[in-house]
């Protein structure tokens, strides 16, 4: 689960903090963009970059515009700047409260821009010299889709160039940390090369997804189900972001191959629960044993993420009876959600409702066995089709000349942050990275960038393994 949309490349997730502003996260590959500009302004500073005349490039002046000014922007301005699928995650009139967060660092500086269509990257400089990136992204009208301003990557820390490094660095945060870095074996065993408590479940936020998929991998296999079937959204079908889906008006169709698709490359709540429901509680249950989750107990009843919310975040204070009910009793409690449109909307989720025992749990070790088996379908039917979604998002920049398949499902939740990946070496060796922190307080997760920079620098100890 995540309040913000993942799009492919790009794995950080947008925080209502200083490191960040945003509703949704871009889809822009700083590393591979197909068409790419940087430029500079000749009566500006040394260095300074020109922003390109077009409406990303505009949107883009308009926000540091904005960060220069002692205040705003002001209601209306925002909600003139911003698309609505924006606003219904940041309202117009907190907008400002975020951009008072950036504004103190200032003045900001553009030194870099990476742009592809109505998508952009750029590199900024604060007022002390430390170096930002801001996601900007617009829809076809010209009105802000995303905005994420955080600490460029390894701006805080240098590369870890041993496992050692990886550990001291990941273990620095003030949150509850575990870690798997393991070869698959030709028995589909994860051989564990570094470790950090592997054993030990922690809240794994949407990587819960994968179960999802693997229930359904079964359910074709079986001939119960076909990837061209339909499903219906409506009101009660409807769940927060992260997605696309939760935007789409009653009625609307969508087959099961593009709701999987859907659920693992940008996140889709939406189409999780769709699946969720056509598969039936039971089958993802039993998909979780069958995948090698060691202690599917931790996650009976299996939530969707409509029941998540409403429990963990809706009227009626159902976390604390959660907290104290049996298996039973938590069957009952979801029995009795009101059907329709939600309650509440993503601004409501704010605090972390995990330490109640609201969300999904798993080990990396557990993590690392769902991946394997996921992959595990080589011969079947199946096998291209999974390959095709799980690959949809590579999550971090990883050299694709050394790891040309890489597999990937991360997620974030107040307090919860995650990510895994499964990958194939170029010389075919397999290969599973695990890393889940949660911490009671949202704030110590709240530099995402840092996280998933440890990603990339796992797999380039990887690749020499």
């Amino acid at each position: 689960m995540g309040i913000v949309r993942h799009r492919p490349a790009w794995a950080g997730a947008a925080l209502l903090a200083v490191a960040a502003l945003a509703g949704c996260t871009g889809g822009v590959d700083t590393a591979s963009s197909p068409a790419t500009s940087t430029a500079h302004d000749a009566g500006s500073k040394p260095g300074t970059a020109q922003l390109p005349d077009s409406p990303v490039g505009r949107q883009a002046r308009w926000v540091l515009d904005e960060l220069g000014h002692d205040t705003g922007p002001a209601v209306d301005v925002a909600a003139e700047r911003f698309a609505a699928e924006f606003l219904t995650e940041v309202p117009a009139d907190d907008v400002r409260t975020v951009f008072d967060q950036l504004r103190p660092l200032g003045p900001w500086r553009p030194v870099s821009v990476d742009v592809t269509g109505r998508d952009a990257v750029v590199g900024l400089l604060d007022g002390s010299g430390r170096s930002w990136r801001m996601v900007i992204s617009v829809d076809a009208d010209g009105d802000i889709t995303t905005l994420v301003v955080q600490p460029a990557p390894g701006a805080e820390a240098p590369a870890a160039s041993t496992w050692q490094d990886l550990h001291d660095q990941l273990t620095a945060l003030d949150a509850d940390v575990g870690l798997l870095a393991a070869r698959v074996t030709d028995a589909g065993r994860c051989e564990p090369i570094s470790r950090i408590d592997p054993r030990s479940p922690r809240p794994i936020a949407s990587i819960f997804k994968l179960y999802v998929l693997g229930a359904l991998a079964t359910a074709v296999a079986d001939g119960d189900v076909a990837w061209s079937d339909q499903l219906t959204i409506t009101d009660d079908t409807r769940s927060l972001p992260t997605g696309e889906l939760q935007n789409e008006p009653d009625g609307t169709g969508v087959s099961v191959a593009e709701a999987a698709a859907g659920m693992i490359a940008v996140s889709d709540n939406t189409g999780a629960d769709l699946l969720a429901l056509l598969l039936g509680r039971d089958a993802v249950e039993a998909a979780m044993a069958d995948m090698g989750h060691a202690d599917p107990q931790l996650n009976t009843p299996f939530l969707t993420t409509r029941e998540l919310f409403s429990v963990g975040w809706g009227p009626g204070g159902l976390r604390d009876r959660w907290a104290a009910a049996d298996t039973a009793g938590r069957q009952q409690m979801l029995a009795g959600l009101p059907s329709g449109a939600l309650p509440l909307s993503a601004s409501d989720v704010r605090d972390p409702a995990w330490p109640a025992g609201v969300g999904w749990f798993a080990s990396a070790a557990d993590v690392c066995a769902a991946l394997v088996s996921l992959h595990e379908e080589t011969g079947t039917a199946n096998d291209q089709q999974l390959r095709d979604i799980l690959s949809s998002n590579r999550g971090v920049n990883i050299d694709s000349d050394m790891w040309p398949y890489v597999a990937f499902k991360g997620g974030s939740a107040p307090g919860v942050v995650t990510g895994s990946w499964y990958a194939e070496r170029v010389d075919g060796h397999r290969f599973v990275y695990v890393m889940l922190a949660a911490a009671a307080e949202p704030s110590a997760l709240a530099d995402h960038t840092a996280f998933f920079q440890l990603a990339e620098d796992a797999f380039d100890l990887l690749a020499e393994q």
